[in-house]
């Protein structure tokens, strides 16, 4: 599945061990540019920014997730999958 997609459907996104609400997220599947940024998130007081070109870099994992160099385990998470 597209990983834009899983993004704009997601309402939380867990990072390696955390699980965060983004402040930002949205990249338009269509008409995204390289530089956009998609997602932009507080992680342990530091800003997490990702453009659409790091995301569409994500290697996706067969449990579902994504690896991200220089960032780690990416799942984008719906609120009916946390219950």
């Amino acid at each position: 599945m597209n990983i834009l997609r899983l993004l704009n459907e997601s309402e939380y996104i867990q990072v390696n061990n955390q699980f965060i609400k983004p402040d930002y997220q949205y990249a338009s599947e269509e008409f995204a540019d390289d530089e956009d940024i998609a997602l932009a998130a507080k992680l342990d007081g530091q800003e997490l920014i990702l453009t659409v070109a790091e995301l569409e870099e994500a290697t996706p994992l067969a449990d579902g997730g994504f690896w991200l160099e220089g960032v780690g385990y990416l799942r984008f998470l719906s609120r009916e999958s946390l219950h």
